[in-house]
């Protein structure tokens, strides 16, 4: 145990009654600009940073959750880590990162080093990384990770979504609002069901082809592709986000902004993770090889974002808070083994990398941010910065038995 350590550990424990103190501090804040007087150009925009961090320091000093409004403060100033990297030099864990960004999606490898795959919009994995899938208007396009097509098909209505089963047998993909299914040789392409919502499905890692989807109604549905048979369907709920299975199938989690629903791989309800008032869940992921999930959540009134690792079960959920931070996180993705976790922090321009513990280990072992991530993966910007780019996927995760 080190100064260093300590300090990490510190920062992200909650501190009690810290979410009430952030909300407070936005209030006071809020009203106070709401009665200001007439607009005029700031002439010293520094002195109003400078008086910010002094009142965070005060604050800091005055109660426990004083500390939480302190971090509020200078997250309003400059939101992000302070130790952050200017560049990639090399992921922190084996594998490949899939990234996707306003000029295409790309390949960025253990070394850091970084390979457009061309004009294209969604992008996946295929199982073990041999290819990738992506789209383009109507098209859907199998590539090899150099980027060379293999094979490609068209359809009259707008594609995105593309997901490759675990077996590479089958690609799912959505035309317009209609779910439907190809070989992983561009063969037999075939729909499999109309009205579905916008998340995209997502395949039992079994043997078997099974494909989990939602509807406008928020039912979550379980399909067995090959003869069409739905195995299960759930009852209407929030409206579905996202959908993950757990590495070895056991688990089906659906993302919804108010909820986080838990099935097992028979459609029985296995508990439901519900939201704070005025907060949403954005994304979620399952732990490879468990049944952790690594959450990030949005609370609209402090404009402040949460990241997690829940457990959830019958009788409620267990939650860790490994990151929080002005502003919006965008995508989570694991790193195969699981160990590490990569966090995308659009407002600050980040990602960050987290080293987490399992079980009673602590929450985090180690912390990287990298900064300037988005002029990274579009050089050649003229002006301002470009979109944030999104992730696609750590390849490639083991299936394993859930600790």
């Amino acid at each position: 145990m080190n100064e260093v350590r300590v300090r990490e550990l510190l920062q992200h424990r909650h501190a009690p009654g810290e979410q009430a103190a952030e909300e407070r501090a936005w209030r006071v804040i809020s009203a106070g600009f709401a009665g200001r007087g007439p607009a005029r150009r700031a002439r010293h925009p520094g002195r109003l940073a400078a008086a910010l961090a002094v009142l965070a320091l005060l604050v800091a000093g005055l109660t426990p959750p004083g500390q939480a409004v302190a971090d509020w403060l200078r997250d309003v100033v400059r939101p992000g880590r302070d130790d952050a990297r200017e560049a990639l030099v090399s992921l922190p864990a084996r594998g490949r990162l899939l990234v996707t960004s306003e000029r295409g999606p790309w390949v960025v490898e253990h070394d850091g080093s970084k390979r457009l795959l061309g004009a294209y919009e969604d992008a996946s994995w295929s199982p073990q990384g041999l290819f990738v899938v992506v789209t383009r208007g109507h098209e859907v396009i199998a590539l090899e990770p150099g980027g060379r097509p293999r094979w490609s098909i068209a359809r009259s209505g707008r594609v995105r979504a593309a997901r490759w089963s675990p077996d590479g047998f089958r690609i799912a993909y959505h035309a317009d609002s209609a779910l439907r299914v190809v070989a992983g040789d561009g063969t037999g392409d075939r729909l499999l069901v109309r009205g579905v919502a916008a998340a995209p499905s997502a395949w039992w890692p079994g043997p078997a082809h099974r494909l989990a989807f939602a509807d406008a109604r928020g039912r979550v549905s379980v399909v067995e592709t090959d003869s069409g048979r739905t195995l299960w369907r759930s009852a209407p709920a929030d409206a579905v986000t996202g959908l993950a299975w757990s590495s070895d199938g056991s688990r089906l989690i659906a993302v919804g902004p108010r909820a986080l629903r838990q099935f097992d791989a028979g459609g029985r309800a296995r508990g439901v993770l519900e939201m704070a008032p005025g907060t949403r869940a954005q994304t979620a992921a399952f732990r490879p090889a468990s049944v952790e999930v690594a959450l990030v959540t949005h609370a609209a009134g402090s404009n402040r974002s949460r990241l997690e690792v829940v457990r959830i079960g019958a009788g409620g959920a267990q939650r860790r808070q490994l990151l929080a931070g002005a502003g919006r996180f965008g995508d989570v993705a694991w790193a195969p083994t699981g160990e590490w976790l990569l966090a995308a922090w659009p407002d600050a321009d980040q990602w960050v990398f987290i080293r987490t513990g399992r079980r009673a280990r602590p929450a985090i072992e180690r912390l990287r941010a990298v900064g300037n991530i988005a002029n990274q993966f579009d050089p050649g910007a003229r002006t301002g910065r470009s979109p944030f780019p999104g992730l696609a996927g750590w390849c490639c995760a083991p299936v394993g038995r859930p600790k």
